[in-house]
C-alpha cells in the first residue's frame, strides 16, 4: 500500500515537458525564419553577400503563438498558486502585478541587455560597415528605450537602425508588458477577467487579425480599424506622419496570444474533471498527431501542398497546446518518458534565450562566412545549422550563469 501511494506521488510530480520540446522547436524553427526572412533580404548583393532562400521555414513567424499562448497559461498557473496565499491576496492588485512583473524582468534583463550588446558589436560593421564610433554610440542613445524593452509600444530608433541589430527582441518586451495589465486584471478582479475581458478580447482581436491579415511585427501598426498603407508586408508601418492614436501590431499579437493561453488555463482546468475512456484518449491522440504533423509542415513549408490559412495555423497552435497542457493523450505520454524527460526540460528552459540571442549570431556565421558572389550563392542550411549550434551552445552558457547568479538569488527569496 505504502509503494503504491509513493508511486503515486512520484507520478504526480513527474512534469510535463512535452510542453518544453514544443517550445524549444518553434524557437529553433524562428531562428530558419529569421535567417531567411530579414538577414536574407539584406544579402542582396549590395554588401556583397548572396543566399538561397527557397526552403527557410517561413511559417514560424505565425507559429510564434506557442509562445503567447503558454505565457498567459503559466502567468494564470502563477497567479492561482500565489492566491493560496491570504497574506498575499489581500494586498493591492497593482502591487501584486508590479511584483510579477519585476521578477520576469530580473528574470530576462540580463540576456535582453546581452542580445543587444551583442547586436551593437556584430551587427554594425555588418548592416551598417561605414558607421564610424561615434555614429554607433548616438545609435546606442537614440535608442535607451529599446534597451529598456519598450520595443513593442514603438518607441524605438525612428530610422529603425536597431530593427537589424537585434529587433526581434520587441517580443519580449511585449510579453512583459501585456503580463502586467493582464496580471493586474485577474488580481482586480478574477472573475470578470477571466469570464467577459479575456474571451471578449480574444474574439474581437482574433477576428480583427484574420479579417486585416495582419503579421506579428514590430514595424507595424494598426488604428482603430485602419492601418497605414503596407509597403513592408508586415500590414503597414508607422511612419511621424501617421497621427490616429493606434497600437504596435506586434503588442496587440502578444495580446491575443495570452488571452488565449488564460482561456486555456480554465479551460484545461475544466476537462481535467472529466474520466476520459480509452476511445475518447486514442481520439485525443488522433487529433494531437494530425495537428502536430499540419503545424510542423506549415512551419517548414507554409506554401506547399497544404496551403493553411493563417487563423487555422492559429487554432492548430491552440489544440496542440492545449493537448499537451492536458497531459491525456498518447503523443504527449509518449513524450513525457522516463528517459527524455530531463533533456526535454533542459530544452524548454533555454528556449527563450535562444530567441533572444540568435539574431547576432545568425549575422556574425554570415560575417565569418565572408562575402561571396552570385555565382556561389550561400545556401540557407550553411548558414542556418551553424546559427542553431552557436546559439544552443551560447544559451546554455547563459544559462548556466544565469542559474549560478540571478536567478539563485531569486529562488533564495
Amino acid at each position: 500500500m505504502a509503494t503504491t501511494k509513493k508511486k503515486q506521488i512520484l507520478k504526480e510530480k513527474t512534469r510535463n515537458v512535452a510542453i518544453e520540446l514544443w517550445r524549444f522547436l518553434i524557437a529553433v524553427a524562428i531562428i530558419g525564419f529569421h535567417t531567411g526572412w530579414i538577414i536574407a533580404r539584406s544579402c542582396d548583393g549590395s554588401l556583397g553577400y548572396y543566399m538561397e532562400t527557397s526552403n527557410w521555414f517561413f511559417g514560424s513567424s505565425e507559429v510564434l503563438l506557442v509562445f503567447t499562448l503558454t505565457a498567459g497559461y503559466f502567468m494564470v498557473s502563477h497567479f492561482k498558486r500565489r492566491m493560496a496565499d491570504k497574506e498575499y491576496a489581500s494586498r493591492s492588485a497593482g502591487s501584486r502585478a508590479w511584483e510579477y512583473t519585476w521578477s520576469r524582468i530580473k528574470g530576462l534583463m540580463p540576456v535582453l541587455i546581452l542580445g543587444y550588446v551583442l547586436g551593437v558589436l556584430i551587427s554594425t560593421k555588418f548592416f551598417y560597415p561605414d558607421y564610424n564610433f561615434q555614429q554607433v554610440c548616438t545609435m546606442i542613445i537614440n535608442s535607451a528605450w529599446e534597451f529598456l524593452g519598450f520595443h513593442s509600444v514603438g518607441l524605438r530608433s525612428l530610422g529603425n537602425e536597431f530593427f537589424n541589430l537585434n529587433g526581434t527582441l520587441w517580443f519580449i518586451s511585449a510579453i512583459i508588458i501585456v503580463g502586467y495589465f493582464l496580471y493586474w486584471a485577474l488580481c482586480k478582479n478574477e472573475d470578470v477577467t477571466s469570464g467577459f475581458v479575456a474571451p471578449f478580447l480574444f474574439i474581437f482581436l482574433s477576428g480583427w487579425w484574420s479579417f486585416t491579415d495582419t503579421r506579428a511585427a514590430q514595424t507595424a501598426w494598426s488604428t482603430f480599424g485602419l492601418q497605414t498603407t503596407s509597403t513592408n508586408g508586415m500590414g503597414g508601418s508607422a511612419t511621424s506622419a501617421t497621427a490616429v492614436i493606434g497600437f504596435n501590431n506586434g503588442l496587440l499579437f502578444v495580446m491575443l496570444g495570452m488571452l488565449g493561453g488564460v482561456l486555456l488555463y480554465y479551460l484545461i482546468q475544466k476537462v481535467k474533471e472529466h474520466k476520459f475512456t480509452n476511445g475518447g484518449k486514442a481520439a485525443l491522440t488522433i487529433l494531437n498527431i494530425v495537428a502536430s504533423v499540419l503545424l510542423l509542415w506549415y512551419t517548414i513549408y507554409p506554401a506547399t501542398w497544404f496551403n493553411l490559412e493563417r487563423w487555422t495555423v492559429s487554432l492548430l497552435c491552440i489544440i496542440v497546446i492545449g493537448l499537451t497542457l492536458l497531459n491525456v493523450d498518447g503523443l504527449t505520454k509518449a513524450l513525457n518518458n522516463k528517459v527524455t524527460n530531463s533533456l526535454f526540460k533542459y530544452l524548454g528552459s533555454i528556449s527563450l534565450y535562444i530567441y533572444m540571442l540568435h539574431y547576432p549570431v545568425a549575422i556574425l556565421v554570415l560575417r565569418l562566412l565572408g562575402q561571396n558572389t552570385a555565382e556561389t550563392t550561400y545556401s540557407f542550411w550553411l548558414i542556418f545549422i551553424p546559427t542553431v549550434i552557436i546559439t544552443i551552445v551560447l544559451s546554455g552558457v547563459t544559462k548556466a550563469i544565469m542559474d549560478a547568479t540571478i536567478l539563485k538569488k531569486k529562488e533564495a527569496k
